[in-house]
């Protein structure tokens, strides 16, 4: 993260700077929160309570038209074709090789495709659609009017609860983006059950004019503090979960992020199937995603890790982790290196030792 100006500002910056948040510029493609003054009980709310998340930094599209999911079903790994409304699911876009264009969470919706994407990836993932739209009635569209806010921890359903009117908190969604409409704390809104963070969590899908005022209605009920990407990226990494554009990209297949859950291998065609399905039932990929737990410093991203002299694999993510008192880092790692207790050489100085994922159990 860089403190350096960027076009794409966080909707919510004012009241955040307010909240005393300090922002920073995510990878140069958008404006986050990185704390509102004290990471450790911003960890803590999340591993422990509930942490209020503003998730709007992230990219957004809708599809519309009658032929929407069947088109987006030929085009990720996930099964979108068989979805109802106020149903959802996560997966990838690949391309005609099978390797990753992005992750994608679909909401099915009564009348559109909700898509949340990660920061900088909606302009290009709209023009790959864009260019396989020939006969098909579906319209591709930003979409910026409503604003997703996320409570997550283990009691954030409690919060949640509180919130709600007492019918509404006994119907929350069970099932992985999983929605409903309801009415919190006297705003209209989509809640839906994340399946992403390794703890218990829900965002709020709200109309954009509204975020604000919720933001801060959500903050005065008990239990709650606001939670910056700092704290956010350590948890994520604590619980072994990588992230598009950090530690993995558009050179990875599927099978090689530790998100094989975002595969369905029964669904049919879609772009770069055949190619991932060849490699699932070879059964094995050369990388593998593992933890790493660093004797010295977080060395920083991208640099190189080494096994027996050999490039092995480079780090990813690597932060100061709260829950394990020491640094620790994702990285995908060649087979023959991957193996837990490993000892690989960081390029320059250091050494780290491979671990099994997660860190931290949820």
């Amino acid at each position: 993260m860089t403190t350096e100006t960027i076009a794409k500002l966080l909707p919510l910056e004012a009241l955040h700077r307010r909240l005393g948040a300090e922002l920073a510029s995510l990878d140069g493609l958008a404006t986050v929160p990185t704390s509102y003054g004290s990471v450790g009980e911003e960890h803590a709310a999340l591993a422990r309570g509930c942490g209020l998340v503003d998730h709007s930094f992230r990219d957004r599209l809708a599809l519309t038209g009658e032929d929407r999911q069947r088109f987006l079903n030929g085009l990720v790994t996930c099964d979108v074709k068989s979805l109802a409304p106020g149903a959802g699911t996560y997966g990838f876009f690949t391309g005609p090789q099978g390797k990753i264009l992005t992750d994608v969470a679909v909401l099915a919706r009564e009348d559109a495709l909700w898509l949340e994407l990660p920061p900088g990836r909606g302009g290009p993932i709209a023009g790959h659609l864009a260019k396989y739209v020939i006969s098909d009635r579906v319209e591709i569209a930003q979409f910026d009017g409503v604003l997703p806010l996320t409570l997550a921890g283990p009691r954030a359903a409690e919060v949640l609860g509180m919130a709600l009117a007492p019918d509404a908190a006994a119907s929350l969604p069970a099932t992985a983006w999983e929605q409903i409409h309801a009415t919190v704390l006297g705003v209209e809104a989509t809640v839906v059950r994340r399946a992403d963070m390794r703890t218990s969590a829900w965002t709020l899908w709200v109309a954009a004019e509204e975020a604000g005022p919720l933001f801060e209605g959500l903050l005065a009920l008990p239990l709650v503090r606001p939670a910056g990407f700092t704290a956010l990226e350590m948890l994520r990494v604590e619980a072994g979960i990588p992230r598009y554009g950090e530690d993995y990209g558009g050179d990875n297949f599927p099978q090689e992020t530790g998100l094989e859950t975002a595969v369905s291998y029964t669904k049919g065609c879609y772009l770069g199937q055949e190619v991932v399905a060849r490699i699932h039932y070879r059964g094995q990929v050369n990388k593998l995603l593992r933890g790493l737990v660093f004797a010295g410093p977080a060395p920083r991203r991208g640099t190189a890790l080494l096994a027996e002299g050999r490039e092995a694999g480079a780090v990813g993510t690597a932060v100061d982790s709260i829950a394990l008192g020491r640094p620790i880092g994702l990285a995908i790692l060649h087979r023959r290196a991957a193996d837990p207790g490993t000892l690989l050489e960081i390029a320059g100085d250091g050494q780290a030792e491979v671990r099994e994922l997660p860190f931290v159990p949820q």
